[in-house]
Protein backbone atom coordinates (compact mmCIF):
# COMPACT_ATOMS: atom_id res chain seq x y z
CA UNK A 1 0.00 0.00 0.00
CA UNK A 2 1.10 3.57 -0.66
CA UNK A 3 1.92 5.56 2.50
CA UNK A 4 -0.72 8.01 3.64
CA UNK A 5 0.17 11.70 3.50
CA UNK A 6 0.34 14.03 6.50
CA UNK A 7 -2.85 14.86 8.39
CA UNK A 8 -4.67 18.05 7.41
CA UNK A 9 -6.76 20.33 9.62
CA UNK A 10 -9.73 18.03 8.95
CA UNK A 11 -7.88 15.12 10.51
CA UNK A 12 -7.86 13.18 7.23
CA UNK A 13 -4.63 12.18 5.48
CA UNK A 14 -3.56 14.53 2.71
CA UNK A 15 -3.88 12.77 -0.67
CA UNK A 16 -1.17 13.04 -3.29
CA UNK A 17 -3.68 14.20 -5.93
CA UNK A 18 -6.97 16.07 -5.70
CA UNK A 19 -9.15 15.45 -8.76
CA UNK A 20 -11.69 18.18 -9.57
CA UNK A 21 -14.72 17.13 -11.62
CA UNK A 22 -17.35 19.69 -12.66
CA UNK A 23 -20.64 18.12 -13.75
CA UNK A 24 -24.16 19.05 -14.82
CA UNK A 25 -26.95 16.52 -15.37
CA UNK A 26 -25.03 13.86 -17.29
CA UNK A 27 -24.81 11.02 -14.75
CA UNK A 28 -24.21 8.35 -17.40
CA UNK A 29 -20.99 9.95 -18.67
CA UNK A 30 -19.98 10.95 -15.13
CA UNK A 31 -20.22 7.28 -14.14
CA UNK A 32 -17.71 6.34 -16.85
CA UNK A 33 -15.32 9.19 -15.94
CA UNK A 34 -15.34 8.05 -12.31
CA UNK A 35 -14.70 4.47 -13.42
CA UNK A 36 -11.59 5.66 -15.27
CA UNK A 37 -10.48 7.42 -12.07
CA UNK A 38 -11.10 4.45 -9.79
CA UNK A 39 -9.09 2.20 -12.14
CA UNK A 40 -5.96 4.37 -11.86
CA UNK A 41 -2.74 2.58 -10.96
CA UNK A 42 -2.08 5.44 -8.51
CA UNK A 43 -4.70 5.20 -5.79
CA UNK A 44 -3.61 8.04 -3.47
CA UNK A 45 -6.25 10.53 -4.57
CA UNK A 46 -9.41 12.34 -3.54
CA UNK A 47 -12.14 13.35 -5.97
CA UNK A 48 -14.15 16.54 -5.53
CA UNK A 49 -17.24 16.43 -7.74
CA UNK A 50 -18.91 19.84 -8.08
CA UNK A 51 -22.47 19.67 -9.36
CA UNK A 52 -23.60 22.76 -11.25
CA UNK A 53 -27.17 22.67 -9.82
CA UNK A 54 -27.79 19.03 -10.75
CA UNK A 55 -30.76 16.69 -10.56
CA UNK A 56 -30.86 14.06 -7.82
CA UNK A 57 -29.68 11.29 -10.18
CA UNK A 58 -26.17 12.78 -10.14
CA UNK A 59 -25.91 12.29 -6.36
CA UNK A 60 -27.34 8.77 -6.71
CA UNK A 61 -24.72 7.88 -9.35
CA UNK A 62 -21.86 9.05 -7.12
CA UNK A 63 -23.22 7.35 -3.99
CA UNK A 64 -23.45 4.02 -5.86
CA UNK A 65 -19.63 3.82 -5.98
CA UNK A 66 -19.49 3.73 -2.19
CA UNK A 67 -16.00 5.25 -2.25
CA UNK A 68 -15.17 7.56 0.67
CA UNK A 69 -12.51 9.29 -1.44
CA UNK A 70 -15.24 10.84 -3.61
CA UNK A 71 -17.02 13.89 -2.19
CA UNK A 72 -19.92 15.69 -3.84
CA UNK A 73 -21.05 19.30 -3.59
CA UNK A 74 -24.13 20.41 -5.51
CA UNK A 75 -24.27 24.16 -6.08
CA UNK A 76 -27.63 25.85 -5.43
CA UNK A 77 -27.36 27.93 -8.62
CA UNK A 78 -26.19 27.07 -12.10
CA UNK A 79 -22.96 28.72 -13.32
CA UNK A 80 -23.64 27.38 -16.82
CA UNK A 81 -20.00 26.43 -17.51
CA UNK A 82 -17.13 24.84 -15.64
CA UNK A 83 -15.03 27.82 -14.51
CA UNK A 84 -17.09 28.40 -11.36
CA UNK A 85 -17.27 24.72 -10.27
CA UNK A 86 -13.56 24.21 -11.05
CA UNK A 87 -12.55 27.20 -8.93
CA UNK A 88 -14.62 25.87 -6.02
CA UNK A 89 -12.92 22.49 -6.43
CA UNK A 90 -9.47 24.14 -6.44
CA UNK A 91 -10.31 25.96 -3.19
CA UNK A 92 -11.30 22.68 -1.49
CA UNK A 93 -8.41 20.59 -2.83
CA UNK A 94 -6.05 19.14 -0.20
CA UNK A 95 -3.61 17.22 -2.39
CA UNK A 96 -0.07 18.10 -3.34
CA UNK A 97 -1.23 18.16 -6.95
CA UNK A 98 -4.59 19.06 -8.50
CA UNK A 99 -5.85 17.34 -11.64
CA UNK A 100 -8.95 18.20 -13.68
CA UNK A 101 -11.21 15.54 -15.17
CA UNK A 102 -14.07 16.75 -17.36
CA UNK A 103 -17.12 14.60 -16.72
CA UNK A 104 -17.34 13.33 -20.30
CA UNK A 105 -13.62 12.51 -20.70
CA UNK A 106 -11.62 9.40 -19.78
CA UNK A 107 -8.15 8.70 -18.41
CA UNK A 108 -5.93 5.75 -19.25
CA UNK A 109 -5.08 3.75 -16.08
CA UNK A 110 -1.54 5.18 -15.88
CA UNK A 111 -2.56 8.85 -16.20
CA UNK A 112 -2.05 9.92 -12.58
CA UNK A 113 1.11 7.84 -12.15
CA UNK A 114 2.64 9.34 -15.29
CA UNK A 115 1.57 12.90 -14.51
CA UNK A 116 2.81 12.97 -10.91
CA UNK A 117 6.13 11.51 -12.04
CA UNK A 118 6.48 14.05 -14.86
CA UNK A 119 5.57 17.11 -12.77
CA UNK A 120 8.17 16.11 -10.18
CA UNK A 121 10.81 15.29 -12.81
CA UNK A 122 10.39 18.66 -14.54
CA UNK A 123 9.81 20.73 -11.34
CA UNK A 124 6.89 22.26 -13.23
CA UNK A 125 3.97 24.27 -11.91
CA UNK A 126 1.69 22.66 -14.50
CA UNK A 127 1.95 19.57 -16.68
CA UNK A 128 -0.09 18.90 -19.83
CA UNK A 129 -0.58 15.33 -21.03
CA UNK A 130 -1.04 14.24 -24.61
CA UNK A 131 -4.76 13.92 -25.30
CA UNK A 132 -6.73 12.50 -28.20
CA UNK A 133 -9.83 14.45 -29.18
CA UNK A 134 -12.10 11.55 -30.16
CA UNK A 135 -14.26 12.28 -33.16
CA UNK A 136 -17.88 11.25 -32.77
CA UNK A 137 -19.22 8.17 -34.51
CA UNK A 138 -21.21 10.55 -36.74
CA UNK A 139 -17.93 11.99 -38.09
CA UNK A 140 -17.22 9.15 -40.50
CA UNK A 141 -13.74 9.24 -41.96
CA UNK A 142 -12.54 11.86 -39.47
CA UNK A 143 -9.23 11.37 -37.71
CA UNK A 144 -8.64 11.92 -34.00
CA UNK A 145 -6.65 15.05 -33.23
CA UNK A 146 -3.67 14.67 -30.87
CA UNK A 147 -3.27 17.70 -28.61
CA UNK A 148 -0.87 18.69 -25.84
CA UNK A 149 2.34 19.04 -27.86
CA UNK A 150 4.87 21.55 -26.60
CA UNK A 151 8.15 22.99 -27.85
CA UNK A 152 11.25 21.33 -26.44
CA UNK A 153 9.10 19.77 -23.74
CA UNK A 154 7.34 22.92 -22.55
CA UNK A 155 4.19 24.95 -23.26
CA UNK A 156 4.25 27.10 -26.37
CA UNK A 157 1.57 29.84 -26.39
CA UNK A 158 1.28 29.61 -30.17
CA UNK A 159 0.96 25.85 -30.68
CA UNK A 160 0.12 24.12 -27.38
CA UNK A 161 -3.50 23.16 -26.69
CA UNK A 162 -4.04 21.47 -23.33
CA UNK A 163 -7.67 21.05 -22.32
CA UNK A 164 -8.79 20.62 -18.71
CA UNK A 165 -8.63 16.82 -18.47
CA UNK A 166 -4.99 16.91 -19.61
CA UNK A 167 -3.86 19.37 -16.91
CA UNK A 168 -2.21 18.74 -13.55
CA UNK A 169 -1.26 21.69 -11.32
CA UNK A 170 1.02 21.94 -8.31
CA UNK A 171 -1.38 23.11 -5.59
CA UNK A 172 1.22 25.41 -4.02
CA UNK A 173 1.30 27.31 -7.35
CA UNK A 174 -2.46 27.95 -7.54
CA UNK A 175 -2.54 31.18 -5.46
CA UNK A 176 0.05 32.72 -7.77
CA UNK A 177 -1.55 31.49 -10.99
CA UNK A 178 -5.09 32.44 -10.01
CA UNK A 179 -8.54 31.01 -10.85
CA UNK A 180 -10.21 30.29 -14.16
CA UNK A 181 -11.99 33.31 -15.58
CA UNK A 182 -15.72 32.99 -16.38
CA UNK A 183 -16.36 31.99 -19.98
CA UNK A 184 -18.25 35.25 -20.49
CA UNK A 185 -14.95 37.10 -19.97
CA UNK A 186 -12.96 34.89 -22.35
CA UNK A 187 -12.74 34.93 -26.12
CA UNK A 188 -11.38 31.36 -26.39
CA UNK A 189 -11.94 28.35 -24.08
CA UNK A 190 -11.55 29.07 -20.36
CA UNK A 191 -8.95 26.30 -20.03
CA UNK A 192 -6.74 27.81 -22.75
CA UNK A 193 -7.23 31.32 -21.38
CA UNK A 194 -6.00 30.09 -17.96
CA UNK A 195 -2.92 28.37 -19.41
CA UNK A 196 -1.93 31.47 -21.36
CA UNK A 197 -2.32 33.71 -18.31
CA UNK A 198 -0.31 31.22 -16.21
CA UNK A 199 2.47 31.31 -18.82
CA UNK A 200 2.42 35.11 -18.76
CA UNK A 201 2.87 34.98 -14.97
CA UNK A 202 6.05 32.93 -15.40
CA UNK A 203 4.66 29.46 -14.66
CA UNK A 204 6.75 26.50 -15.75
CA UNK A 205 4.36 24.46 -17.90
CA UNK A 206 5.76 21.13 -19.09
CA UNK A 207 4.25 18.84 -21.71
CA UNK A 208 4.29 15.08 -21.18
CA UNK A 209 5.06 12.95 -24.27
CA UNK A 210 2.61 10.17 -23.39
CA UNK A 211 -1.02 9.68 -24.48
CA UNK A 212 -3.12 9.30 -21.31
CA UNK A 213 -6.35 11.25 -22.00
CA UNK A 214 -9.35 10.69 -24.26
CA UNK A 215 -11.48 13.79 -24.81
CA UNK A 216 -15.06 13.45 -26.05
CA UNK A 217 -16.08 17.07 -26.55
CA UNK A 218 -19.78 17.61 -25.88
CA UNK A 219 -19.63 20.75 -28.04
CA UNK A 220 -19.09 18.54 -31.10
CA UNK A 221 -21.97 16.21 -30.26
CA UNK A 222 -25.38 17.62 -31.11
CA UNK A 223 -27.83 17.46 -28.20
CA UNK A 224 -25.26 15.85 -25.89
CA UNK A 225 -26.90 17.28 -22.75
CA UNK A 226 -30.44 16.57 -23.93
CA UNK A 227 -30.02 12.80 -23.58
CA UNK A 228 -28.37 10.84 -20.79
CA UNK A 229 -26.33 8.31 -22.78
CA UNK A 230 -22.67 7.31 -22.67
CA UNK A 231 -22.32 4.73 -25.44
CA UNK A 232 -18.98 6.09 -26.71
CA UNK A 233 -17.51 6.26 -23.21
CA UNK A 234 -18.73 2.76 -22.37
CA UNK A 235 -17.12 1.29 -25.49
CA UNK A 236 -13.82 3.05 -24.77
CA UNK A 237 -13.84 1.93 -21.13
CA UNK A 238 -14.31 -1.67 -22.28
CA UNK A 239 -11.34 -1.24 -24.62
CA UNK A 240 -9.35 0.28 -21.73
CA UNK A 241 -8.96 -3.26 -20.33
CA UNK A 242 -6.09 -3.50 -22.85
CA UNK A 243 -4.76 0.09 -22.65
CA UNK A 244 -1.76 -0.27 -24.94
CA UNK A 245 -3.87 -1.90 -27.65
CA UNK A 246 -6.33 0.99 -27.35
CA UNK A 247 -3.46 3.50 -27.67
CA UNK A 248 -2.30 1.77 -30.84
CA UNK A 249 -5.83 1.93 -32.23
CA UNK A 250 -6.28 5.62 -31.36
CA UNK A 251 -2.85 6.67 -32.61
CA UNK A 252 -3.31 4.66 -35.79
CA UNK A 253 -6.17 6.97 -36.73
CA UNK A 254 -4.68 10.21 -35.42
CA UNK A 255 -3.13 13.39 -36.69
CA UNK A 256 -1.52 16.47 -35.20
CA UNK A 257 -2.47 20.09 -35.96
CA UNK A 258 -0.85 21.33 -39.16
CA UNK A 259 2.47 23.15 -38.51
CA UNK A 260 2.62 26.91 -39.06
CA UNK A 261 4.95 28.61 -41.51
CA UNK A 262 7.93 30.09 -39.69
CA UNK A 263 6.96 33.69 -40.47
CA UNK A 264 3.43 33.18 -39.15
CA UNK A 265 4.72 31.40 -36.06
CA UNK A 266 7.15 34.21 -35.23
CA UNK A 267 4.43 36.84 -35.68
CA UNK A 268 2.08 35.01 -33.29
CA UNK A 269 4.87 34.42 -30.80
CA UNK A 270 5.64 38.14 -30.78
CA UNK A 271 1.97 38.94 -30.18
CA UNK A 272 1.96 36.43 -27.30
CA UNK A 273 4.90 38.23 -25.72
CA UNK A 274 2.76 41.39 -25.72
CA UNK A 275 -0.13 39.57 -24.03
CA UNK A 276 -2.27 38.76 -27.07
CA UNK A 277 -3.28 35.10 -26.97
CA UNK A 278 -2.88 33.64 -30.49
CA UNK A 279 -5.82 31.29 -29.93
CA UNK A 280 -8.05 34.10 -28.68
CA UNK A 281 -7.03 36.14 -31.73
CA UNK A 282 -8.30 33.45 -34.10
CA UNK A 283 -11.49 33.03 -32.06
CA UNK A 284 -12.11 36.78 -32.18
CA UNK A 285 -12.61 36.53 -35.92
CA UNK A 286 -15.60 34.23 -35.34
CA UNK A 287 -17.01 35.13 -31.92
CA UNK A 288 -17.43 38.17 -29.72
CA UNK A 289 -16.49 37.84 -26.05
CA UNK A 290 -18.69 35.22 -24.39
CA UNK A 291 -20.27 34.09 -27.68
CA UNK A 292 -18.29 30.84 -27.89
CA UNK A 293 -19.87 29.38 -24.75
CA UNK A 294 -23.31 30.50 -25.98
CA UNK A 295 -22.74 28.57 -29.22
CA UNK A 296 -21.61 25.48 -27.27
CA UNK A 297 -24.71 25.54 -25.08
CA UNK A 298 -26.94 25.66 -28.15
CA UNK A 299 -25.13 22.70 -29.71
CA UNK A 300 -25.37 20.73 -26.45
CA UNK A 301 -29.12 21.30 -26.19
CA UNK A 302 -28.91 23.61 -23.17
CA UNK A 303 -30.83 26.87 -22.59
CA UNK A 304 -29.01 30.22 -22.79
CA UNK A 305 -26.49 31.08 -20.09
CA UNK A 306 -28.15 31.78 -16.72
CA UNK A 307 -28.07 35.32 -15.37
CA UNK A 308 -25.22 35.99 -12.94
CA UNK A 309 -27.42 38.43 -10.95
CA UNK A 310 -31.04 37.26 -11.42
CA UNK A 311 -33.90 39.51 -10.38
CA UNK A 312 -36.82 38.40 -8.19
CA UNK A 313 -38.87 37.10 -11.15
CA UNK A 314 -35.92 35.00 -12.39
CA UNK A 315 -35.39 33.60 -8.88
CA UNK A 316 -39.08 32.72 -8.65
CA UNK A 317 -39.00 30.95 -12.03
CA UNK A 318 -35.89 29.01 -11.01
CA UNK A 319 -37.42 27.93 -7.70
CA UNK A 320 -40.64 26.82 -9.40
CA UNK A 321 -38.65 24.77 -11.90
CA UNK A 322 -36.61 23.04 -9.17
CA UNK A 323 -39.76 22.38 -7.13
CA UNK A 324 -41.57 20.80 -10.08
CA UNK A 325 -38.55 18.60 -10.95
CA UNK A 326 -38.30 17.37 -7.33
CA UNK A 327 -42.05 16.61 -7.00
CA UNK A 328 -42.60 12.81 -6.95
CA UNK A 329 -44.56 11.36 -9.83
CA UNK A 330 -48.07 10.15 -9.13
CA UNK A 331 -48.33 6.37 -8.85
Amino acid sequence: MEPAGPLTLTGRPEPLVSVVIATHNRPAVLHQALKSLIRQTLQDWEAIVIGDACRQDTATTIAAFGDARISYIDLPVNFGEQSGPNNIGFARARGRFVAILNHDDLWFPDHLTSMTGWIDATCADVVIARGAAIESSASKGSRHMILGMGRNGFYDPVTTVGFGSAQMIRRASLPRLGPWRPASQCVCESSQDWLFRAWRKGAVIATMPHLTVLMLHSGKREGSYARDTAREQEELMDAMNAPDALRVRILGNAEEPAPLKRSRYLKRRLLAMFGIHPRARSFRRQYRRGAFIAMLRQTRGLPPMPEREPDADALLARSRHRHSSERPEAS
